[in-house]
């Protein structure tokens, strides 16, 4: 955590919040994505789709990367910090937060069916907290942990749907989906771990993020999950082959990037704990975007009404919400940057 005044702490507070809000713009936006042709016509798209779609964004997410560190001079520091200690733990940081966590979520989806998947995983941000806590020696009151088990309990809410499916296996659903969770929890504090030197600053962590996890999905995970590079190079074709659903995966990639770059600077200026609870209201602002965006057909039921205010609840108790102080122990507060 670098934030030392109270200027950085509430720009690492935007920045959360900003990550939050732009990756449930990011789901919604794929989300229409997947409902268009090609997806719902192309025989391996239709098995294997989100394999697709998650490597195209990954990718499209990396060459914006490189667009933007290029205009900036930057790209010639990128094979030196790489290649560096703090470097390697963001790469390590995105295989657990990319390819490993989103393909055992799929397997838990498929598994264990969509309810079981989104419940399980709902826990990552108290996972990544405890390892903020063990690993990056974060400190978080006991009205954090509480604020975030609300965020998670809303989430819950927001997401559980009872599945009528009599061939799920839970147990197996339920693994999965724990990897998936340990894996995203993983990257907040890997990733962080990284930048705590400060040598690695988070447009170039995004950077290294995106093209370690683009260059795995494009090599290793599509292929091997759609069964070899034939079916991966159809898939990719089919969608390349209409125009509206590539070029909105691609500007949908630029939205995504921009909430890891607003994740990853809200990390390095009020640690993982902290961060998380702020990503984690992606849940209540894909609600909000879907009513936007997909405004017909759309229902407002009371759990997404009541899990809405769980998630802004329990942020706002974990994070915003401060005990009355003298204003020498709000300065110290604000120097560690323990809420």
């Amino acid at each position: 955590m670098k934030a030392n005044n109270k200027a950085l702490v509430r720009k690492g507070y935007a920045a959360g919040i900003g990550s939050g809000m732009t990756w449930g713009l990011d789901a919604v936006m794929l989300g229409i994505a997947m409902t268009m042709a090609p997806f719902v016509d192309n025989p391996i798209l239709l098995v294997g789709g989100t394999f697709i779609c998650s490597m195209l964004h990954d990718v499209f997410a990396a060459i914006w990367m490189l667009i933007i560190m290029g205009a900036k001079g930057r790209l010639k520091d990128f094979p030196r910090l790489y290649r560096s200690r703090d470097g390697m733990f963001c790469a390590l940081g995105a295989l657990f937060g990319g390819p490993l966590a989103m393909t055992f979520y799929m397997m838990s989806i498929s598994k264990g069916g969509p309810a079981l998947a989104a419940t399980v995983t709902a826990c990552y941000p108290l996972l990544g907290s405890a390892l903020a806590v063990l690993i990056l020696k974060e400190k978080v009151q006991l009205r954090g942990w509480i604020g975030l088990i609300i965020c998670i309990l809303g989430i819950i809410i927001i997401g559980y749907s009872p599945s009528g499916d009599v061939n799920i296996n839970i147990s197996e659903g339920i693994l999965f989906a724990l990897v998936a969770a340990v894996g995203w929890a993983t990257e907040g504090v890997v990733c962080g771990y990284g930048m705590k030197e400060g040598n690695v600053d988070p447009q170039m962590a995004l950077l290294i993020r995106e093209v370690t996890s683009g260059a795995v999905y494009l090599f290793i995970v599509a292929p091997l999950m759609l069964g070899g590079y034939g079916n991966a190079i159809e898939g990719t074709r089919a969608v390349f082959s209409y125009m509206p659903c590539w070029v909105l995966i691609f500007f949908t990639a630029l939205v995504g990037m921009s909430s890891f770059f607003m994740w990853y600077t809200s990390i390095d200026l009020i640690g993982a704990a902290k961060a998380l609870c702020f990503n984690v209201t992606y849940s209540f602002w894909a609600v909000v975007f879907t009513f936007i965006l997909i405004l017909i057909g759309s229902q407002l039921t009371w759990s997404i009404v009541v899990g809405s205010l769980m998630i802004i609840g329990g942020v706002s108790l974990a994070t915003l919400i401060k005990r009355k102080t003298s204003t020498k122990t709000e300065a110290v507060e604000y120097n560690s940057t323990e809420k």
